[in-house]
């Protein structure tokens, strides 16, 4: 089997938008923005009153945009910076265990992965710069 490392990317990028929308669901729809606020704070995350409603809405709308790599990425970047605030935060803080690094580690991987390689093949994205004007636009340019 050959490599495939398009096929690779677009698979990590479509799996990660798609468990940055669960997280985003999840704090926006079940939590709520009170509740993830007030953990923000508790676990020691600056600011978690600007944070958690950004946090929440940039993966809530971030990842299924993520999963259709649109500015994916841009949004890789924006979402594993973060991932990476609200992780480092209490873990500086002496406030979060190791062993609930594992999903952090693993979005924030995922979303430098994109990031840094790209959408993969799979991605809806604007091709028209890739569309070559017809030869007679061309030849009448440059005539003149």
């Amino acid at each position: 089997m050959r490599p495939q490392p398009e096929f690779a990317l677009a698979l990590i990028r479509v799996v990660v938008g798609l468990v940055f929308t669960w997280h985003g669901f999840h704090k926006v729809f079940e939590l709520g923005l009170g509740s993830v606020t007030a953990t923000y704070g508790v676990a020691g995350v600056p600011l978690p009153l600007l944070f958690a409603p950004l946090v929440a809405v940039l993966e809530l709308v971030g990842g299924p945009l993520l999963v259709l790599g649109l500015g994916a990425r841009g949004l890789a970047g924006a979402l594993a910076l973060t991932t990476a605030g609200v992780t480092l935060a209490p873990l500086l803080a002496g406030r979060l265990n190791i062993a609930a690094l594992e999903v952090p580690v693993l979005l924030l991987a995922g979303s430098l992965a994109v990031m840094i390689g790209g959408s993969g093949s799979a991605a809806f994205r604007d091709r028209s710069a890739a569309v070559s004007p017809p030869a007679r636009a061309l030849s009448k340019g440059k005539r003149g």
